[in-house]
Parts: structure tokens; C-alpha cells; sequence
């Protein structure tokens, strides 16, 4: 399965969210964006990992929830761009490094498991949506309204993703908080 470890979006943030979204989506058909169901803010991507080792995977992130603790706070910011290609929502967390840290212990553990991760700086975001043809440019970011929404960072999940056959299809293997 292929498999990646993220923060979850609750569902009402995600549904104002999408509210305002949606309005962007008729605007810009050219832009593959992304289900509001699959918002999420990565903290390690794994790829393809037997399924057998599922357990391992959610020890690994266990062992790093405990260490390192979860956010108190997530917020969404500022919308923005990698790129060209990609617009995204900003997550920010309280304590300021929280969401960092946890990122970054949750790889390390990860590795220390022997399972192979695809390393990179955690940086707090939501993918809303990406360009293949098209670019995303600073007026569309400037076109993006985000809601004022704050919510208590209560687990972190494993969650896998399918892909072909239209967008990713995803869904929750494990969820750990802190003290699981």
C-alpha cells in the first residue's frame, strides 16, 4: 500500500473552506484540484510499504507523538504557491515549531524502523490545487480567501492513497494521539 503520515483537517474547517473554494474552481477549470475529503497536511510520505508492515509504520509514529507531543493548536494562514504548479493554504501550529518537530521526529522513527521515507522539510500547508498545463501565479494566490479557523490538533494519522483512475482516493489506516 502506499502510504503517508498526516494531520487531519476536521470537517467543518475543511467545509468552509471548500465553500469559498469552490468559487475558484469555476473560475479556473484549467487547475486539477483537490477533494476537500483528501485535505490533509503532510509529515512524511512513505511510498509503497508491504502490508505487513502497517504495524510497524504506526509504532514509528506512536513512538514519535509520545516524544515529541502533538500541536496544541492548528490554524490555516495564508494562501500561497510552490512554484508555478502547485497552490496551497498554509497550517500553522502552536507552539510555533510544534508541527516541524513532530514532522521531523516522526521521520526520524520512521527510518530508525528501517523503512525507506521520502525526507523533506515539513512545511504546514493543504494542497488545494495543482497546474499541469496552466501556472499558478501570484493573482490567483491573491484570488484565494481563507477562513479564520483554529481547531485543537488531537492525533495524527497513517493514512493510505490509491491513485489512477481519477483524483487519489484516500483513506485513514491508523489515527495516534499522544498517549495511544
Amino acid at each position: 500500500m502506499r502510504l503517508f503520515v498526516a494531520l487531519p483537517i476536521p470537517a467543518p474547517v475543511r467545509a468552509r473552506l471548500d465553500e469559498l473554494v469552490a468559487v475558484l474552481r469555476d473560475r479556473h477549470p484549467e487547475l486539477r484540484w483537490s477533494a476537500p475529503d483528501g485535505w490533509h497536511a503532510t509529515l512524511a510520505f512513505l511510498g509503497a510499504v508491504a502490508d505487513e508492515r502497517l504495524g510497524e509504520v504506526v509504532d514509528a509514529v506512536t513512538r514519535a507523538a509520545r516524544r515529541t507531543g502533538l500541536p496544541d493548536e492548528l490554524r490555516l494562514g495564508a494562501p500561497g504557491r510552490f512554484g508555478r504548479r502547485v497552490l496551497w493554504v498554509e497550517l500553522s501550529a502552536t507552539p510555533e515549531a510544534s508541527l516541524a518537530r513532530l514532522g521531523t521526529c516522526i521521520q526520524d522513527e520512521l527510518e530508525s524502523a528501517g523503512l525507506a521515507v521520502d525526507r523533506r522539510e515539513v512545511r504546514g500547508h493543504l494542497t488545494l490545487a495543482r497546474a499541469k498545463r496552466a501556472a499558478v501565479d501570484a493573482t490567483l494566490v491573491d484570488e484565494v480567501t481563507v477562513p479564520d479557523a483554529a481547531w485543537p490538533c488531537r492525533a495524527v494519522e497513517v493514512w493510505s492513497s490509491t491513485l489512477g483512475r481519477g483524483p487519489a482516493r484516500y483513506a485513514v489506516e491508523a489515527s495516534v494521539t499522544a498517549d495511544s
